[in-house]
This record gives C-alpha cells, structure tokens and sequence, in this order.
C-alpha cells in the first residue's frame, strides 16, 4: 500500500513537472488571451480563440525575461512513522512474494485477478518468467537494507 502510495506521488510530480514545462515553452512573450464560451467558462490561452472575441493579457516580466532558479528543496529525513510503515510494507511484501514462489515452485494452477473462473495453466516459460519475477521481489523485500 506504501509503495503504490508514493508511486501515486510520483505520477503527480511528474505530471506537474511536464505541465510547468509546456506552459514554460509557451510563454515565449509573455502574451495570453482570455475568453468566456456560451456556457460562462473563462478560459485562458497563448493563442486567441477563432471567432470569439478576447481579452489580451500581458504578463509583466515575462518579455524574454528569465526567472532566477528556485533554491533547492531541502533534503527532509523520513519520520519514525515512516519508517515503521515502510519496514511493514517491506514484510509484507516479502511474505507475499514467498508465498507466490511457493506456488509457483509447485506447478498449480494460478488465478489471473480475482476471478476463479479466470484460473489458467501457465506454459513452461510463463511459468520461468513468473519464478524470476518472485525471485527478484524477494531480493527487494526481504533483504535487509533494501527499500522498495
């Protein structure tokens, strides 16, 4: 659950990452355009709207100007909740990837989701690639001194 929390946080960082940098690209001149459609949206824009009349907008600053970079974030220590939340996490991770390299070691049928009805038999190779694939999380889990 902690670790596809902070996948989560990743994903929203990376996605604002990319949208400040598009907007960065755009915001050659500092020139945008703002407009309400038929149904009272106000919406703003770099280039002016096709047949709807539109407010010019100048930005101060931003005619081939350029920002001073931002100070660096400091660096911030993992709380002691954290730490026991991640070192759960990591159990329980090990545990499951143990549990899955047990089944798997013993040729039964695997369940694809949750449905019964969905139970499949995994070929030779599929079965191989899952092996290594609960191999691998074990070495990330269950060893001590790796965090996921």
């Amino acid at each position: 659950m902690l670790g596809s929390l902070s996948m989560v946080h990743v994903r929203l960082l990376a996605g604002c990452i990319a949208t400040c940098l598009c907007l960065a690209a755009t915001a050659q001149d500092g020139t945008y355009y703002k407009w309400t459609d038929a149904s009272g949206t106000v919406h703003f824009s770099a280039t002016p709207p096709s047949g709807q009349k539109a407010q010019t907008l100048k930005l101060e600053g931003a005619a081939g100007e350029q920002a001073a970079p931002a100070p660096p974030a400091p660096a911030v220590e993992p709380t002691p909740q954290l730490e026991e939340a991640q070192g759960a996490y990591r159990k329980r991770a090990c545990e499951a990837a143990r549990n899955d390299l047990a089944v798997l070691e013993k040729n039964r049928m695997v369940v694809s989701g949750s449905s019964p009805d969905a139970a499949t038999k995994l070929d030779a190779e599929q079965r191989n690639q899952a092996k290594l694939r609960a191999k691998q999380r074990i070495t990330q889990f269950c060893e001590t001194g790796n965090k996921p």
